[in-house]
């Protein structure tokens, strides 16, 4: 798996595998990603983040036992095992303006012991280091609990609190340190419920009016009952009115309205009325029935406006909800009370009025109230009035609160926060013990790996040997050269490079700088002790700026020194030296699956229509580049293959210009076998060839002068100045040229490169 390696095309799971062998060559354009590659392997040797990787770059590689590592979290193990020669080895260990080394050291024959010492120290370190892992990974577990702890509830006060500012899990903690809550901090259900509903107002809710009952007027109705009902009247009753007392209120009115008007005859029956009925009726209707009859009215009335200020009373008691919520529990038992004390009294309240009517009918009938002891009605009536009282204390409570609601719910969210704190204490106490422990235990794991590697580092340093590495560095050198001008001289922290016995003054050439950095990376693989059957060696470039002799020792120097080695992976550039390597490792690259121990592989770069970006893919070397030692037929390939794309998108067409100048570069070389530029040699083949097409070979003209001198594949990777059209007409050009000058040529090549 690769991602977000620069140039490099992503490779995901599903990805076909590179099946990497003991011997791997991979061939590419300069800037195709062979660097990027080297760094891979590079992260893998020091077990850190590369920061010359992308920031963003993840892979993922498995080893033939099956072990994976994953960069950037998981890929230590390798650090022993793997060894990288790119620009960044010979920028870190080689100082061309100083003439300075870094060290190589050996450890020394005399010092077997130590060396025994080092040994068994490093290999505890494994155990060391996954004992390490281990108490990291459970005390980031710890961590990441605890953290989800505070978050989740940061996150259950904050739904809680409703509050502009957000409640997050370092205001948890810092309550947990400074509220000082306690077990009695926590908040009933009710309660809670109440806070939140406070907090969850954007204002304060409306007060509400006290509730008003007329007790005492009530009991005196009441009272007035029981006394006036069952009063006797001591007054004579006229002969008729007692057999029909409900009309002595009609007939006193009546006499009262005839005496008034001194009428003689009666309105109702037109009769003469003789003066000893009026003065009978008069007898009859005295002052004390007159009296008796204003006392029934008058508390008839009172016990009307008692009744109508109950019903009253019990539609004004407000509903729970229109308080604050914490004040609706006590104000629902309040209320309570109170609509059961005036269910109690409204019917003692009723029975008294209608004794009271029953009187107002029949005022000389004596009427016998359903009414209790007049004790047990003042005990019922206390009840109502304590009742309401309670009701209107706690409306009173709401209304005060209403008026300072700003203080009340900074006082709720308060309460909120302090609840969750003294709820939580105890798990969150666990969790910070759990943490400490883990974290603990952690860093005793990293103080034991410290001290095994103070321990190897002072064994080491009594063992190791840099002199030695020198004397084999300058005898590589010298062959490489085949000459002894330029030598490495042991110092006591290094090494200096010296010419004809002095220190040298100026950077050497590039040719010496490449056959040193090479034959001091040499030396570096068997130092601590290493052995090469072991290593993992990446070469990037292994060289520059060489002569062909030269650069034939080189890499046969790679060839021989690494033969041994447990995977050898080279990169290259320079088709040279890239042939070099493939004419020994070819046959090893064929045969049956379970013989094969080489692998040639070519970083493809091309510009996909979907991105029209560079990208980069690993693939097996093109036929025409494994067979062949000239890129003559790999080229031409691609001018085929331009040629039948047409109009359509060609992945390849940013590099066509090169491609097409170098074609025609090789084939005019043979045509026109003498000195001279392209296109004195393109008038030569016109003189030649009569039927060749002068407009078309002005496409080859404009090629010319656009595209500079090219003599190495390196140049194909980079964008030309001419069009994808003009390259398109140079193309065709470029094909009739060969096939009118050479047409079996052309043919022949043509068959071969379309197989």
């Amino acid at each position: 798996m690769l991602k977000d390696a620069a140039v490099l095309a992503e490779r995901k799971a599903s990805t076909a595998s590179l099946d990497l062998k003991q011997f791997n060559l991979f061939y590419g354009f300069n800037g195709s990603g062979k660097s990027t590659i080297s760094r891979i392997f590079a992260a893998l040797q020091t077990g850190e983040v590369q920061h010359r990787l992308p920031p963003n770059c993840t892979f993922e590689i498995e080893m033939s036992d099956g072990a994976r590592l994953s960069y950037p979290k998981s890929f230590a193990g390798l650090e022993k095992r793997v060894c990288v020669f790119n620009d960044d080895f010979i920028e870190r260990n080689l100082r061309w303006d100083t003439g300075y080394a870094t060290p190589v050291f050996y450890i020394g024959a005399d010092q077997a012991e130590a060396a025994q010492q080092i040994k068994e120290l490093e290999a505890t370190i494994p155990t060391a280091e996954q004992n390490l892992s281990g108490e990291s990974k459970v005390a980031r577990e710890r961590e990441k609990a605890f953290a989800e702890f505070k978050k989740l509830t940061a996150g259950n006060i904050r739904e809680r609190l409703r509050q502009v500012a957000r409640y997050e899990a370092t205001q948890f903690m810092s309550d947990v340190e400074k509220l000082g809550a306690t077990a009695a901090d926590v908040l009933s259900d009710d309660v809670l419920d109440a806070a939140i509903a406070t907090c969850a107002r954007s204002e304060p809710p409306a007060k509400v009016d006290p509730v008003g009952i007329p007790a005492e007027a009530i009991f005196d109705a009441i009272r007035s009952a029981s006394e006036l009902a069952p009063k006797s009247i001591g007054s004579i009753v006229i002969e008729g009115l007692a057999t029909h007392p409900t009309m002595v209120p009609w007939a006193k009115h009546g006499h009262e309205y005839h005496a008034s008007h001194n009428l003689e005859s009666c309105l109702y029956c037109g009769s003469h009325i003789p003066v000893e009925r009026k003065a009978l009726l008069t007898a009859a209707f005295d002052d004390q029935l007159s009296a008796f009859v204003t006392d029934l009215n008058t508390s008839i009335n009172a016990a009307n406006g008692c009744a109508e200020a109950l019903n009253i009373a019990k539609a004004a008691v407000p509903a729970a909800a229109s308080l604050s919520a914490e004040f609706q529990p006590p104000f629902e038992a309040a209320a309570g009370k109170l609509i059961t004390a005036l269910d109690d009294v409204t019917p003692l309240l009723l029975s008294a009025l209608r004794s009271l009517r029953a009187r107002q009918g029949a005022p000389t009938t004596a009427v016998t109230p359903n009414l209790p002891g007049i004790e047990d009605v003042k005990e019922r009536i206390q009840a109502l009035s304590d009742s309401c009282a309670a009701v209107n204390d706690i409306c009173k409570q709401h209304s005060d609160m209403v008026d300072t609601f700003a203080d009340h719910q900074t006082k709720a969210r308060e309460n909120i926060r302090r609840h969750f704190v003294a709820k939580t204490a105890s798990e969150y106490a666990e969790h910070v013990k759990r943490v400490e422990e883990g974290v603990g235990k952690e860093k005793a794991a990293e103080a034991a790996i410290s001290q095994i590697n103070d321990r190897i580092s002072e064994l080491r340093a009594k063992v190791q040997q840099h002199g030695p590495a020198a004397d084999k560095i300058n005898r590589l050198v010298k062959s490489y050269l085949g000459h002894d001008e330029l030598t490495i001289v042991a110092v006591e922290d290094g090494y200096e490079l010296h010419r004809h016995g002095s220190i040298v003054t100026g950077a050497p050439s590039e040719g010496e700088k490449t056959a040193i950095a090479l034959c001091y990376f040499l030396s570096t693989l068997e130092a601590d002790d290493r052995k090469i059957k072991d290593l993992i060696v990446v070469i990037d470039d292994p060289v520059s700026s060489l002569d062909t002799k030269a650069m034939n020792y080189a890499c046969s120097l790679v060839r021989n020194r690494l033969s041994g080695a447990a995977q050898l992976i080279v990169l290259t550039h320079n088709q040279h030296c890239m042939n070099e390597f493939k004419k020994h490792w070819k046959g090893w690259a064929k045969g049956e699956p379970d013989k094969v121990k080489a692998r040639l592989k070519f970083i493809d770069v091309i510009v996909p229509a979907s991105t029209m970006l560079r990208t980069a893919n690993i693939i097996d070397l093109p036929v025409h580049l494994r067979e062949y030692e000239s890129e003559y037929h790999y080229l031409f390939e691609k001018v085929l293959r331009f040629e039948e794309a047409a109009e359509g998108h060609f992945d390849y067409a940013f590099m066509m210009p090169n491609v097409l100048r170098r074609v025609l570069e090789i084939f005019l070389a043979f045509k026109v076998p003498r000195s001279g530029n392209i296109s004195d040699k393109l008038k030569t083949l016109c003189e030649r060839h009569k039927d060749l097409d002068l407009d078309r070979l002005n496409a080859l003209e404009r090629l010319t002068q656009v595209e500079s001198h090219s003599d190495n594949l390196d140049d194909l990777i980079t964008q030309s100045a001419m069009t994808v059209e003009e390259s398109r007409d140079a193309n065709t050009a470029l094909l009739h040229l060969m096939k009118t000058v050479d047409g079996d040529h052309h043919s022949d090549l043509e068959k071969y490169c379309k197989a």
